[in-house]
């Protein structure tokens, strides 16, 4: 006689399988989702790093301008690399696009704080007000979750933050 799974044996696996697989699926799906934002967030940090290193290295202010067209909050951020130090985009301004590719942040993520952040040539930045404050926020099932950069002007440094659902203030990264 031949060792053998029966029906009753390959049902029970099947259905273990499908409970298993119910419960892991949407802790799956969330962390897909904080990923997603946590991404957006660490892409615009980059942007400014790349954006501040090549003001330096061209002696030149760099300005990172997002443009909020695309629908539902995304945005598409953009380096210019500016022969004024007004912080605005004049008709001299050369896109640093080869340097600095595009960023571009989807829909799914809100973005919220300054839509224009120069770095100057010494290191310093500067903004389009005066809070320097970047935020990326996202809802994942439980709440906003929200991520923040602050920028130091005197210095062009970042302070890295997060908001989880559960607090209510933000807490180092």
């Amino acid at each position: 006689m031949k060792p053998a799974i029966t029906l009753i044996e390959l049902l029970v696996v099947i259905a273990l399988v499908g409970i298993i697989a119910g419960t892991g699926w949407p802790a799956l799906t969330g962390w897909n989702c904080k990923q997603e934002l946590r991404n957006d967030f660490e892409s615009l940090n980059q942007l400014f790093e790349k954006a501040r290193s090549e003001a330096i290295n061209r002696s030149q202010t760099v300005l990172v301008r997002a443009n909020r067209s695309l629908p539902s909050n995304g945005a598409t951020y953009t380096a210019y690399l500016l022969t004024n130090k007004a912080c605005t985009l004049s008709g001299s301004a050369q896109s640093l696009d080869p340097m600095i590719p595009k960023l571009v942040i989807t829909s799914k993520s809100r973005l919220l704080g300054v839509t224009n952040q120069c770095f100057n040539s010494d290191g310093t930045a500067s903004a389009s007000n005066s809070t320097q404050l970047h935020q990326v926020q996202r809802d994942c099932g439980k709440g906003d979750e929200t991520y923040q950069t602050l920028v130091f002007g005197a210095t062009g440094l970042f302070e890295k933050k997060v908001r989880r659902p559960s607090g209510s203030s933000f807490s180092d990264l």
